[in-house]
C-alpha cells in the first residue's frame, strides 16, 4: 500500500474510513474526508512539484553519511548510549524512511483541512513529511490563516542539519536536534499547546506511550495525534491499540499505515494555557 498512487490511495482511504466501526463525527469527519480527497488546486499542485524535486535530488544523492541510531526497534534504540554511527548513503535512507508522494499529499491534505497553528513532529529524518507539512502550512496563512510553525525533532545531527537546509528556509519550521527524551520536554514547555502531532520516530511500543503521555497534556483541544507505521504486527499498533483502550472518549480512524486520534474539543483551555508567544517567528 506504500507505493499508491495519490489516485488509489484515496480510494483506500475513503473506503476505510467508510468502514470506520466507529465513525468521526463534527469537525473532524468533515476534515478528515476533505483530506482523504487528495485532490490539489494549481497553487497546492506546484508546491507539490517543489517537494518533488526535492525528492528527486535525495533519490538521485551519491553521497554517504554517518549517522547515529537512536532507536528504531534496536538494543541501540534501547540502550542510546550504546548507539553507534552508521555509514549510509541518503539515497538509501530516502528509500527506507521517507514519506511516500502519495502518504506526503495525505500529510499535505490534513494539514489544509485542519488548519492547525501549531505542529509537532518526532522523527524529521531527511525533512521531506516536513516539507509537505509546512507547505500545507503556508498554503493555509496565504488564504487568511493565522500565523502556523513546525517544530520537527531529529535525533541524529547530520539528518537534522539536512532537515534543516530543507526547512528552515521556508521560515515556517524549527529543527530540533537531539534523542526526543532530552530535547521533548523543552519543547512542550516552550511550544505548546498543539494542535498537531506528527509521531514518525523511535518505532517501538514503549517509546511511542512514554511520548504520547508526555505530549497528552500539551494538546489543544480538538487537537489530532498522528500514529505512523500502525500496520498489524508493527510495535506501533500495539501502543495505538492502547492508547485507544485508555482513551475510549476521543476520537480515532484507523487508516491501517496511519491512526489518527483526535482530542476532545469539550477538554477545558485552562488545562494547557494558550501562550501569546507560543508561535514561533
Amino acid at each position: 500500500m506504500d507505493r499508491l498512487t495519490p489516485h488509489f490511495l484515496s480510494v483506500g482511504l475513503r473506503t476505510l474510513l467508510a468502514l470506520q466501526r466507529r465513525p468521526l463525527r463534527g469537525l473532524h469527519a468533515e476534515a478528515l474526508r476533505e483530506a482523504a480527497q487528495l485532490s490539489l488546486a494549481p497553487a497546492e499542485a506546484a508546491s507539490e512539484v517543489e517537494i518533488d524535486a526535492l525528492r528527486a535530488a535525495l533519490k538521485a544523492s551519491a553521497e554517504t553519511i554517518q549517522m547515529q541510531d537512536f532507536g528504531a526497534g534496536t538494543q541501540a534504540g534501547l540502550l542510546a548510549a550504546l548507539a553507534k554511527p552508521d555509514e549510509r548513503r541518503i539515497a538509501e535512507i530516502y528509500e527506507r524512511a521517507a514519506a511516500t508522494p502519495a502518504w506526503g499529499r495525505f500529510l499535505f491534505c490534513l494539514v489544509r483541512a485542519l488548519r492547525p497553528r501549531h505542529v509537532l513532529e518526532l522523527g524529521a529524518n531527511l525533512g521531506v513529511s516536513a516539507a509537505h507539512i509546512v507547505a500545507a502550512l503556508d498554503h493555509n496563512h496565504r488564504e487568511g490563516g493565522e500565523e502556523a510553525h513546525l517544530v520537527t525533532l531529529e535525533g541524529d545531527p547530520t539528518l537534522a542539519n539536512l532537515a534543516r537546509e530543507h526547512l528552515v528556509p521556508t521560515g515556517r519550521a524549527t529543527v530540533v536536534t537531539g534523542r526526543f527524551v532530552d530535547t521533548l520536554p523543552e519543547v512542550l514547555a516552550t511550544r505548546s499547546p498543539f494542535d498537531l502531532v506528527f509521531l514518525d520516530g523511535h518505532h517501538e511500543e514503549a517509546a511511542t506511550l512514554q511520548y504520547f503521555a508526555m505530549i497528552r497534556p500539551h494538546l489543544a483541544p480538538g487537537a489530532c495525534v498522528v500514529f505512523d507505521d500502525i500496520e498489524p504486527t508493527r510495535p506501533v499498533r500495539r501502543a495505538w491499540k492502547r492508547v485507544l483502550t485508555e482513551e475510549p472518549s476521543s476520537g480515532h480512524a484507523d487508516l491501517l499505515g496511519l491512526g489518527l486520534w483526535f482530542a476532545p474539543f469539550a477538554e477545558a483551555d485552562a488545562k494547557v494555557p494558550r501562550k501569546a508567544s507560543a508561535a514561533v517567528q
